[in-house]
């Protein structure tokens, strides 16, 4: 008898996991820590993201915020924004989740190994470049230097300042921190995230970007890095768009001729940058 031939895995199947942990980071965003069932490990790239789900709470596209080299915890942050996140907020610990994934482009650490890394974050545009912060304090010298820009609306918008302030005195990460207004009690920079570029020294020549956060924030940002003489090779951004299937069949992410869910969420700047300045595209 031949042998039969090997069962490919679905990509549309989710697999069941149990919240281990639910941390609220400000009045409007939570984390969900998981782990699966059977503690089987979950291998992930910086960058990829899941589809999440509770029972009868419909999908969402959610970005892996977690350590990449610890595979039995999976961390997802949340802002409750529609049916969904509300639905998923509703869950506590010991509940279950449904996750299928990791689907998408990741961010190309290979190519900014050895040189200075900039992060550009706004808001929520964070979780996605947590997990190269996690590589960088695991692979010390991976990076020449990781700076993080991270702008936000307010204070308490701020998210995961513990952690991102342990790592700053850890010298594992470079951090500026920008407000888009003042809040009570805030001494540092007041300013759009991109206001924070001309405060740091770096060869553009030598120097990486990895962008998340709104679109017309990333189109900005790369902008004056281009005009920092930064290569426009070297600039990459994440784009969020309606995901449902996650794998390029339903067509709801599809940007021009891209389908952000497989042929992003990151891309090269210099693919994208004239789509990021179309209205209503």
């Amino acid at each position: 008898m031949d042998n039969p031939m090997p069962i490919e895995p679905n990509p549309l199947f989710p697999w069941m996991f149990i919240i281990e942990e639910k941390r609220k980071e400000s009045p409007t965003v939570f984390s969900l820590y998981l782990r699966s069932v059977d503690d089987q490990p979950f291998d992930f790239s910086p960058g990829q993201f899941n589809m999440i789900s509770a029972i009868g709470g419909g999908e969402a596209a959610i970005s892996i915020a977690g350590d990449p080299t610890d595979t039995h915890l999976l961390i997802h942050t949340l802002r409750i924004v529609g049916n969904v996140t509300r639905s998923l907020n509703t869950l506590q610990k010991k509940d279950p989740v449904f996750i299928r994934g990791p689907y998408g482009k990741g961010w190309p650490t290979e190519q900014a190994q050895g040189k200075t890394l900039i992060l550009v974050a706004g808001g929520i545009g964070l979780p996605p470049l947590l997990p190269l912060i996690y590589k960088a304090k695991k692979q010390r010298g991976y990076f020449k230097k990781l700076v993080l820009l991270y702008g936000a609306r307010t204070k308490e918008e701020l998210l995961f300042m513990p952690f991102l302030e342990k790592m700053a005195q850890e010298k594992v990460i470079d951090l500026h921190l920008s407000l888009d207004r003042p809040s009570p009690g805030w001494n540092g920079h007041v300013g759009t995230v991109i206001t924070l570029i001309s405060t740091v020294q770096f060869d553009p020549q030598q120097t990486v970007v990895f962008c998340c956060g709104p679109e017309i924030m990333m189109r900005f940002a790369a902008r004056e890095f281009e005009r920092w003489k930064v290569p426009k090779e070297n600039i990459f951004c994440s784009l969020e768009r309606n995901m449902k299937c996650a794998i390029g069949i339903c067509g709801h992410c599809q940007l021009s001729a891209y389908f952000l869910c497989k042929d992003g969420p990151v891309f090269p700047y210099e693919k994208i940058q004239k789509l990021l300045t179309i209205e209503e595209l």
